[in-house]
């Protein structure tokens, strides 16, 4: 079995088990937070693939790193069993927590998403977290009807004109919007915007080449 079909399994399970317990959004903001930290602190990925790292240590790191509140009982429990015998991932996370009235989503998610990362630690696939949350985000915002759109400017924009693209967007298409901003200094002025893997570029950059190549087509 080839590594994206590995994360594409690791992605679908949990996705599917979480949308079971309807709490699909908690896991997607945890992913979310994960994947920024190990993003913006360059030390992050280094920790967890490094062998020399405690397991435990990773797998409390990865939980921080999400922003999660670990439930200690569930944490202690799969703590003490990292070394037990495998078991397949889709039947892991149905052993998680079931809903019943005295649990919080947030709890259920929680227990879930706890279970989730003691399974990638414990099968070593942590060096597919980028691509297993990849892959789970892509799955989210199919199912919610969400577009995940990147708008870069030259320099920072505020909060009235973001939601001035969201509406925009969202009247076009009739589909919740999530906006990325970047911020990219070398597009001079102007914007670009990413919607479902097309760019449309509207950058004074490009603008400037295209003018150039068409004065020295002349």
């Amino acid at each position: 079995m080839n590594l994206g079909s590995i994360a594409i399994r690791y992605s679908r399970a949990l996705f599917e088990e979480a949308r079971s317990k309807s709490v699909d959004k908690y896991i997607y903001d945890y992913l979310g937070a994960l994947y920024d930290n190990m993003s913006t602190v360059p030390e992050a990925p280094r920790v967890f693939m490094n062998p020399r790292t405690k397991t435990e240590h990773k797998f409390k790191l990865l939980l921080t790193a999400s922003g999660v509140k670990p439930n200690e009982s569930t944490l202690k429990v799969l703590i003490d069993n990292l070394n037990a015998p495998s078991k397949d991932v889709t039947k892991s996370l149905k052993q998680s927590k079931k809903a019943n009235e005295a649990d919080t989503p947030e709890a259920i998610a929680i227990d879930l998403y706890q279970r989730f990362m003691w399974l990638v630690l414990k099968h070593e696939r942590i060096y597919l977290m980028r691509f297993i949350i990849f892959v789970y985000k892509d799955l989210y915002r199919k199912h919610h009807n969400i577009y995940h759109v990147i708008f870069a400017t030259a320099t920072e924009i505020d909060k009235s004109l973001q939601q001035k693209v969201i509406d925009k967007i969202q009247t076009l298409t009739g589909w919740e919007v999530e906006l990325e901003t970047r911020i990219r200094p070398d597009l001079i002025g102007g914007f670009w915007v990413v919607i479902r893997d097309r760019l449309y570029d509207f950058s004074y950059r490009t603008r400037l080449q295209n003018i150039r190549k068409s004065l020295w087509n002349k």
